[in-house]
């Protein structure tokens, strides 16, 4: 074979390319799939509420047909702000799918416009969304609702493994951040206020960190309790001089740069709460317990679900259901540990609403959702095969035969794959957001990416749906 070698030493300069889409392409097939106009009515309420005074009919016009497909490729794809910007802008096919032909004046919003308008969304709107994708493959005939298997999972908070002394590291680095904003912007600020002028010390503060955090374990107990208070006594000081500052300082309120007026209300609203705590648990002996695990995120549990790799989980959990086509859709998250057991009633009464009554035939679950109760809810609810599995000390009259009650238990078990993909394909698995609202939207998001990564398959490959 010969070489040639013409080229290599060419510079590129920009050029006029025409790229044909066709119809086949699987995102124009997507984008005639789906209904905008139910989606725009599911998402309007949210956008009239989040407008400034709530008069939405003023100002300039938000083009809802550009932002609502960037927010469902952003979801498919799993891509922050700034990677979904620049993908629309370079990816022809993602461009018509975000209205280029159809939309006058069309451009692609910055990406901190796709941040706001995700933001103005609301984590139960996101969760009606995902599952009105899994009831359009049920109308498209890519999945049947007759069959459900349900389980939770965990996903985990945007923060670092909680732990005491991080915690106390963490205040005297706020303390710190006081400090330095009061000495560098209100000179008279302590003459005024009759306190002291102080300083933060946080070089020692982490020297004693660190020497807490490499204690080895094979030391005396007592030698790790005796660094830890000696860290809580260092931080002490501090803390409460940065607490009597906070209180002064929000006479100026919104004078205060935002990012400082935020590290006053952490120390006020939750940094001195947990401190009065974990003093009385150091110093005191006191048994009472704190469940707070971060500064910034409050909607956070710790779960203990025996996995080798994973002895602890911090987060929330979400309670999440498969009905056959290996489409997903969410249960309301009403609070943060979503206990399985109350979980089947919740399943019936969404499953009903999406589908339509009496339309649940066979369902299964683990053995955390087994009880008497929910067994009896599911027949008198007129599911013909009840799968959830009992525990080996339940010693009742089988539902079924011992082929069913197979069937069902493997059939259940196919649910853990598809909550991997959606742990790996979105933040189900770990949040990349700050606050516990958006932390509680990305979750649901995930459901919803999962959904319209099916249907492209469904529209691409022409799957079967399972029985």
């Amino acid at each position: 074979m010969s070489i040639c070698d013409f080229g290599i030493r060419s510079k590129a300069s920009g050029a006029n390319i025409s790229i044909q889409i066709n119809d086949s392409h699987p995102i124009i097939k997507l984008e005639n799939f789906i209904n905008w106009s139910e989606l725009f009515e599911l998402v309007l309420p949210d956008l009239k509420t989040t407008t400034k005074k709530c008069k939405w009919w003023l100002g300039r016009k938000l083009k809802v047909r550009i932002h609502l497909a960037i927010f469902i490729l952003q979801q498919m794809f799993n891509k922050t702000d700034r990677q979904i910007e620049y993908d629309v802008k370079d990816n022809a096919a993602y461009g018509l799918f975000c209205g280029k032909n159809i939309m006058d004046k069309w451009h692609c919003p910055d990406h901190t416009k796709i941040e706001e308008f995700r933001s103005r969304i609301s984590p139960e709107t996101q969760r009606a969304i995902a599952n009105y994708m899994c009831n359009a493959a049920v109308s498209a005939g890519f999945a049947n609702p007759n069959h459900v298997d349900i389980d939770s999972t965990i996903q985990e908070a945007n923060i670092t493994y909680p732990s005491e002394a991080k915690m106390l590291a963490k205040l005297a680095g706020l303390s710190k951040k006081v400090a330095d904003y009061i000495d560098k912007n209100i000179k008279d600020f302590f003459l005024i206020g009759k306190i002291g002028s102080y300083s933060v010390n946080i070089k020692e503060i982490r020297s004693l960190y660190r020497d807490y955090v490499f204690t080895a374990k094979k030391d005396n107990p007592n030698i790790k309790k005796y660094k830890l208070r000696n860290l809580l006594t260092s931080v002490t000081s501090p803390l409460c001089n940065a607490f009597s500052a906070c209180e002064k300082l929000l006479r100026w309120g919104p004078e205060l740069p935002w990012n400082i007026q935020k590290t006053v209300q952490q120390i006020i609203d939750v940094g001195m709460p947990y401190f009065d705590n974990l003093a009385q648990k150091i110093l005191l002996g006191s048994d009472k317990y704190n469940d707070r695990f971060s500064l910034h995120a409050s909607d956070v549990a710790c779960f203990s679900k025996g996995k080798a790799h994973k002895k602890y989980e911090f987060g929330r959990a979400f309670q999440l259901a498969r009905i056959a086509g290996n489409f997903v859709f969410a249960l309301p998250s009403s609070d943060i540990r979503m206990d399985d057991k109350q979980a089947i009633k919740k399943l019936i009464i969404e499953h009903k609403n999406l589908f339509g009554d009496k339309k649940l035939h066979t369902a299964s679950a683990d053995k955390g959702y087994y009880s008497s109760a929910n067994e009896e809810l599911l027949i008198e609810y007129g599911v013909k095969e009840v799968g959830i599995i009992r525990p080996n000390r339940i010693k009742k009259n089988k539902l079924h035969t011992p082929d069913i009650i197979e069937k069902l238990q493997n059939r259940r078990s196919g649910i853990e794959p598809i909550i991997g993909h959606m742990k790996h394909g979105g933040q189900l698995g770990g949040s990349r957001m700050k606050k516990d609202q958006t932390t509680l939207s990305a979750g649901y998001s995930s459901v919803l990416g999962f959904n319209l990564r099916q249907i492209v398959r469904y529209q691409k490959e022409k799957m079967e749906i399972a029985a």
